[in-house]
């Protein structure tokens, strides 16, 4: 499959170019609570979840790469510090044309790579989003691309965690109720909406 203009933009070398643009953004929730923090440093990030002390919250930590290579360091310190396989973030870092799902039962983790193919109207556009989800941290990790869409995949489910509707029987407090686990089948199952709305 041939490559499109942004993963050509990837292969090609760094110099001169900033290397470490990554954004992330956490959401913290559970039934009664939600904040949602950016930040551009990963050491902020290791601070906030150092310094959480609730231990029945569930978060969702998105990471966007908008830097010039494919592993930038603060990914790769983020990786490290959840003691992600090497050959998980070597799929994370590296185009893939196909969908991937590793299990890993020493860490109870869970690691799904999906590739989303769309026409933008003048060209195939890719984008690669990875999946890493630590249950037993309640941790929720998504990697992808800066999206080059005006909305973003994601989107509505952001807005049902930032709802704050009492009723314990509303959709969107529903989501705040469940395991993080919930959480990564509505992102997986928001992608595959986005990909037969395309068609």
């Amino acid at each position: 499959m041939p490559l499109n203009d942004i993963d050509l933009v990837r292969r090609r070398s760094s110099i001169g170019f900033p290397i470490d643009l990554v954004d992330y953004i956490v959401y913290s929730y559970n039934e009664q609570i939600f904040e949602e923090k950016h930040f551009q440093s990963v050491h902020e990030l290791f601070n906030l979840l150092e310094n959480e002390n609730e231990n029945n919250k569930s978060y969702w930590i998105e990471v966007i790469n908008r830097s010039s290579v494919n592993l930038p360091n603060s990914i790769q310190l983020l990786c490290e510090y959840f003691d992600i396989h090497p050959l998980t973030i070597e799929d994370i870092t590296t185009l893939s044309t196909y969908m991937k799902l590793d299990l890993f039962d020493d860490q109870s983790s869970i690691y799904l790579l999906m590739k989303i193919i769309s026409w933008n109207g003048q060209r195939v556009d890719q984008q690669q989003i990875s999946f890493y989800l630590k249950s037993s941290q309640n941790i929720l990790i998504t990697f992808q691309e800066k999206s080059t869409d005006d909305q973003s995949i994601f989107d509505s489910i952001r807005n049902r965690l930032r709802n704050t509707e009492q009723s314990p029987y509303h959709l969107h407090n529903r989501l705040k109720q469940m395991s993080i686990d919930y959480l990564f089948y509505c992102l997986f199952d928001a992608i595959i909406d986005r990909y037969y709305f395309k068609i």
